[in-house]
């Protein structure tokens, strides 16, 4: 099974696949990620958590563990109560039969015990199980469907089995807790006697059976029932043996249904983070990642890594990074985080000249490249243009404008050729908005 950051590498591979349009696009955080250092798992994994800049799917994907969790609490809550009122109604009264109340609370449990042995044995998938969390994640939107699909394969590998176990076992555990506590305070507050009967056991059977039965709980030093007390017990309610029939009853609960489920658990779990997948990079999505990063461009006059994502060339500097918007703040207030795969610091906005003075200013005793918001469907006049360039000569580490648009920007094609020729003019890089980059790379793919 895969962890929630591998879960959400394939999340975005599903997304991808399908055409989904990002808060940022994949390709140019691919580009950003080709001088990061790390093995190809671990930079796929930082690349998704990139695209999902907003974090919408990180916070989808921990919705349905938070789902998955508080329903096991639901149930869990419900199997102990159930547990508890059963075996109150169980021991409602004052004599009771001790083989009757020792099958009653542990026969269906050590039957479910061993079926689970036997599928584990026979190597039984588990199929479309209720507690897949595939079968109650709901909705028309390509999230909830990517999701759909991502829960859909992981149900279907063979580490799903112990998943499965360690829930049914989890439950198991819940109910005979409830069993026993009930048990416990029915001991305490009430006095109880205890019997047996049979019409096929002779007296010779049950006291090696109670034998058999003891020897464990003895050994952990609980109370039992030697062989007279089984003999007097015979159609017999004796209060002196009482105590020890208890201890019988108290010891079997531990030994015979908790500790064994207890363990059966433990083994689940352990086979579980055993079997732990790592992400399938033989798929062909993530090969073609891979292959982009292992071609390497290097700038020969700077010797430094380039992300080329749009002409002019955009050279990522040492320089402390700083992002500022211009004119008014954006709708988005975290527009710049991770842009070019790099952490930016929030400039503000430059709301007027002495903003933008004061930045000038700035900017010529302390080195820093720029990210510059502008809105991309206002003007490119030349008071917005000589303002960036401005800007741009005074970044000692380079600048670069980050085109802001809504994600429905299709009608701001003219536009935004309008401001790339303005920039190109004037030497400056820039990054187109995301949105209006991937549907317009989708459009090119499905005009081919």
């Amino acid at each position: 099974m895969l962890n929630q950051q591998r879960k959400l590498a394939e999340l975005v591979r599903i997304l991808e696949e399908d055409g989904h349009v990002f808060p940022a696009d994949p390709e140019q955080v691919t580009e950003a990620m080709r001088a990061v250092e790390g093995g190809f798992e671990q930079k796929i994994i930082r690349r998704a958590e990139m695209v999902d800049r907003n974090r919408m799917l990180a916070g989808s994907l921990a919705q349905v563990r938070a789902a998955s969790f508080w329903l096991w609490v639901v149930v869990a809550s419900m199997m102990f109560a159930g547990g508890f009122s059963g075996t109150y109604l169980l021991m409602d009264s004052q004599g009771l039969n001790f083989f009757l109340i020792l099958s009653g609370v542990l026969g269906m449990n050590t039957l479910m015990l061993l079926i689970w042995l036997l599928s584990v044995g026979l190597r039984l998938k588990p199929g479309r199980m209720a507690f897949s969390p595939a079968l109650w994640l709901r909705g028309r939107d390509p999230v909830n469907q990517a999701l759909l699909r991502l829960y859909a394969d992981e149900w279907r590998k063979p580490a799903a089995r112990w998943l499965l176990g360690a829930t049914s076992h989890s439950l198991w555990l819940a109910t005979l807790s409830g069993m026993l506590v009930s048990v416990l305070l029915l001991l305490l507050v009430r006095q109880y006697t205890f019997g047996w009967e049979s019409t096929l056991l002779s007296n010779a059977a049950s006291v090696q059976a109670v034998a058999w039965l003891s020897w464990l709980p003895a050994k952990l030093g609980f109370a039992v029932p030697d062989a007279a007390a089984v003999l007097q017990g015979r159609l017999n309610n004796h209060i002196a043996d009482a105590a020890a029939w208890s201890g019988l009853l108290v010891g079997s609960m531990l030994v015979y249904g908790i500790f064994p489920r207890l363990l059966a658990w433990l083994v689940c779990k352990i086979l579980l983070r055993a079997g732990q997948s790592r992400l399938p990079l033989e798929k062909p999505y993530y090969q073609n990642i891979i292959r982009r990063w292992q071609v390497r461009v290097v700038d020969a006059d700077t010797q430094q890594e380039r992300v080329e994502a749009v002409a002019p060339k955009i050279h990522i500097s040492d320089a402390p990074k700083w992002a500022v918007t211009l004119d008014a703040p954006w709708a988005d207030a975290d527009w710049f985080r991770h842009a070019l795969g790099q952490d930016w610091a929030d400039g503000g906005v430059l709301a007027d000249r002495d903003d933008a003075a004061a930045w000038l200013e700035r900017m010529q005793t302390q080195p820093m490249q720029l990210l510059i918001g502008v809105r991309a469907a206002q003007v490119p006049d030349r008071g917005i243009l000589r303002q960036l360039v401005r800007l741009a000569e005074a970044a000692q580490g380079g600048a670069v404008v980050q085109l802001l648009a809504e994600s429905d920007a299709d009608s701001l094609t003219e536009r935004l050729a309008q401001w790339q020729a303005a920039l190109a003019e004037r030497g400056i890089a820039w990054l187109n908005p995301p949105q209006w980059q991937q549907a317009e790379r989708q459009r090119q793919q499905q005009a081919v």
